[in-house]
């Protein structure tokens, strides 16, 4: 009978050699994180005795957020505009202004900064509508004029009233107003006035004065 003894088993060479590579491996990272450590901690302590510099700074540098003011956005505005159309007869008119604005909801009615409104009348002269403001409805063809307006035919007379109303889809206008008018007939005042066949007839309305230029006679 063997009588019993201690024992120990020794490891295989290349177990032991693995051993002790991760072992030095591990003792470079200790010594790495032991010089390491206290660099971050005194950066770590520099920021937070830093930051309220810093975040001043960031506040100061931030851009301001643009404010848009977009209260005009609602209306349509056109520079130079221009309306063209035909009369129930087929014949052409045009309306223009300096500005025109529209509103998105009011697709309708559009105001017009120096209107003017051009017809060729009935009889193949020209009619000049001008004023200070005015709307016009494209669909209906409805212009309404407002301040100085100034009425011109191309034979010479012009009349002058403060507002008209006029349907350039039939060729008909009107006023209300006062009315003053010149040309080579003489002069007239009235309190009203009418105007038929694109501004071939005018009929002066309430109260009206006529002063006629009287007519040279030729002898024979």
């Amino acid at each position: 009978m063997m009588a019993g003894h201690d024992s120990f088993m020794t490891p295989r060479p290349g177990v032991a050699r693995n051993l002790v590579s991760a072992s030095r491996r591990y003792s470079r990272f200790v010594a790495l994180a032991k010089r390491l450590l206290p660099v971050l901690a005194v950066g770590l302590l520099l920021l937070l005795v830093a930051w309220p510099r810093v975040d001043s700074m960031r506040q100061a540098l931030r851009l301001p957020i643009p404010r848009l003011d977009v209260s005009g956005a609602d209306d349509l505005q056109m520079v130079n505009a221009r309306y063209s159309g035909v009369d129930r007869d087929n014949r052409p008119f045009v309306v223009t202004a300096a500005v025109a604005r529209q509103k998105p909801k009011l697709d309708n009615l559009v105001t017009l900064d120096h209107p003017k409104g051009d017809l060729t009348t009935t009889g193949g002269s020209r009619i000049e509508l001008s004023a200070d403001t005015g709307f016009y409805q494209p669909q209906s063809q409805l212009l309404d004029l407002f301040g100085n307006v100034a009425l011109f035919q191309d034979k010479g007379n012009e009349f002058h009233s403060a507002s008209a109303h006029v349907d350039m889809a039939a060729g008909t206008g009107e006023g209300d107003d006062p009315i003053t008018g010149r040309g080579p007939f003489g002069s007239v005042t009235a309190q009203g006035f009418r105007f038929l066949d694109r501004g071939d007839t005018i009929i002066f309305t309430g109260h009206a004065t006529l002063e006629m230029v009287p007519r040279e006679r030729h002898d024979p």
